[in-house]
């Protein structure tokens, strides 16, 4: 019998809240199944091979989950929810939504009883964007259930893995959320529904305007030349220039009093939606034309997972300021399978007593047009790794299969070499950026994009202008390869912090939902593929000098390791993108490249060098 939409979303958005409720809240009690069946009674079969206990002692309630995959590296598989029944003195089944349901509100007792100010419970927030995640995954995947090809074909082009993502952040408790967009605008803007439409274009005069560029062409000379190519007849205002609009955001600007008054002031006129379709990618906010060299990065007034999705004035200076560092230095030359998407040119308009007006608009270089040799093939670590539809091989699973097939080799063995090549472009460089430079990315799996046309990784992009951490111990040298660096303070940070945040966005974010997409589709243990990583980071120790070398050296001997505790970033209701140092709340997880014994796969010894 094939399973609903509506059950499928159910028990994923159950795997993303009590994942997150067990890495950072409480991790309950393990047992392994079989002892745990004899000391319980239950008329519920369970096939895993360990079970969860958690207490609720602000509501004198317990629950058992059985575990049907338990993962090293913190993403456990949990199948059926049990609740303890006092009457019959046996375990019987609960619904998922109930369980998430009393989790939250014993969050919500145990802040109320610390008498929590600072962070105060948000519960009634969390519960709504739950539950508009829950549906908004539902409806989803009634749309795209028979769409198999284009979610999970190892041909796919890069637009069709961006809008693959049914199930989205594997680390965040509404990895569906989308405060602010309504459901019929789903349809046409969100990404997972692979609809297009039209931009909505102002006129705006030149006086008012602000922009920049790295180019020989200037941020609105490219967008009058790529409207053109659509409407050849174009004309302009003399002494004006046409910014172009996300409809939503076309939509919130037109409702502002500030726009109103420059329209009334005729500084601004609207012009409608025209010139080509765009799509969502898996941003939502950044849109794409496969015929097009550029893709245009827009604010929205959406809250997609934890934030308010706006473009900040200091992020459109650091895009072009980082676009020039990075023409400069020698690193990527050196490491020619490693790529940086740049933002060189911004646009936006000036309105009095404003600091963001909300035309914001960064241009983003564009490496997979149609007409280019890189387009199929092409998929963000996280459409790589993510969790299939029922009856369906992941992304990384049919990979595998189909090179094992090609090459007549066992799976194991073509899985480790593929994470050989994947370390080689992807992690190795980006931890040897930080080590000579200073420069730490914000390297999550929806900002990493690898090139596995040939069925393994051939090339690694990175891709946000808001997720460059540029260290003070190479400030000066910086600055004095960029001198607009100098304008852009905002970009150094002190290297604890980095490191705080590097250790999560590349370890526990990227690399570790690699690792846990291996394990879970039975390619090769974890074990292997932890080992492996971590002989790879012993080597890299001894040969790095600078930052790098302190960053590895607590990668391997820190038995706890920072983690973005997005559930309590969540419930406390924290907008990382508007608070200080864009700081979400971080907690730690144990360190697999500590509980993981070394020794045990010596095969992969053998296979290191």
């Amino acid at each position: 019998m094939k399973e609903s939409a509506k059950s499928i979303a159910e028990h994923a958005t159950f795997q993303a809240f009590m994942n997150s409720y067990l890495r950072e809240v409480n991790r309950g009690s393990w047992l392994k199944r079989k002892e745990w069946s004899k000391e319980n009674q239950t008329v519920v079969a369970l096939e895993g091979d360990y079970m969860i206990e958690l207490v609720l002692h602000q509501q004198a309630k317990k629950f058992a989950l059985e575990v049907e995959y338990r993962s090293i590296v913190g993403r456990q598989l949990v199948g059926v929810a049990l609740t303890y029944c006092t009457i019959t003195k046996q375990w019987v089944r609960e619904d998922r939504l109930t369980v998430m349901m009393a989790v939250i509100q014993e969050l919500h007792l145990v802040a109320k009883r610390n008498g929590c100010h600072e962070l105060a419970s948000h519960y009634d927030e969390l519960i709504v964007r739950l539950i508009e995640s829950y549906h908004t995954m539902t409806d989803y995947i009634e749309r795209r259930m028979t769409d198999s090809k284009k979610l999970y074909s190892v041909d796919s082009t890069f637009i069709e893995t961006e809008q693959s993502l049914l199930f989205g952040h594997w680390l965040h408790p509404t990895p569906k959320s989308r405060q602010g967009m309504a459901s019929w605008q789903h349809k046409d803007y969100a990404p997972e529904l692979a609809g297009s439409y039209q931009l909505h274009y102002f006129q705006v005069s030149n006086k008012v305007i602000k922009e920049y560029s790295i180019l020989n062409k200037k941020a609105s000379e490219i967008v009058t030349q790529s409207l053109k190519k659509s409407i050849p007849t174009l004309e302009m205002a003399k002494d004006s220039c046409i910014i172009p609009m996300h409809p939503l955001q076309a939509q919130w600007l037109l409702q502002q009093n500030s726009v109103k008054q420059a329209i009334d002031d005729g500084v601004i006129k609207s012009l409608g939606t025209m010139g080509p379709s765009y799509t969502a990618t898996s941003s939502i906010r950044t849109v794409y034309n496969d015929s097009e060299e550029w893709m245009f990065k827009f604010s929205i007034p959406v809250k997609v997972t934890n934030s308010l999705r706006v473009n900040k004035q200091h992020e459109l200076k650091a895009g072009t300021v980082m676009a020039n560092l990075l023409r400069q230095l020698p690193f990527l030359e050196h490491h020619s399978t490693f790529h940086i998407i740049d933002d060189p040119a911004y646009l936006t308009v000036q309105l009095p007593e404003k600091q963001e007006s909300g035309f914001e608009m960064i241009i983003r270089s564009n490496p997979f047009r149609k007409k280019g040799k890189h387009n199929r093939g092409i998929s963000s670590v996280a459409a790589i790794a993510q969790d299939p539809l029922p009856m369906e091989k992941s992304r990384l699973a049919q990979l595998i299969e189909m090179v094992a097939y090609q090459e007549g080799r066992s799976v194991k063995a073509v899985s480790l070499d593929w994470f050989k090549k994947y370390w080689k472009c992807a992690i190795e460089p980006l931890i040897r950026l930080y080590d000579e430079h200073g420069i730490a990315l914000e390297a999550h799996q929806q900002n990493s994009v690898l090139d596995v046309s040939t069925g393994y990784p051939t090339s690694y992009y990175y891709r946000d202008n808001q997720g460059y951490y540029l260290s003070k111990e190479y400030e000066q040298e910086l600055c004095f390869t960029e001198p607009s660096l100098l304008l852009t303070p905002e970009l150094f940070y002190e290297d604890s912090l980095i490191q705080e945040r590097f250790t999560y966005y590349l370890f526990m974010n990227q690399l570790f939902s690699i690792i846990y997409r291996f394990g879970a589709d039975c390619l090769i243990e974890e074990e292997s593929l932890i080992e492996y990583a971590k002989l790879k980071l012993l080597l890299l120790e001894k040969r790095l000098t600078g930052q790098g070398k302190v960053f590895v050296s607590t990668i391997l001997n820190q038995e706890k390791l920072s983690y973005k505790a997005n559930l309590l970033t969540r419930f406390h209701d924290v907008d990382e993108l508007s608070v200080d140092l864009e700081q979400a709340i971080y907690t730690k997880m144990d360190n697999p490249f500590i509980t993981v014994k070394e020794g045990k796969h010596a095969e992969i010894m053998s296979l290191t060098f």
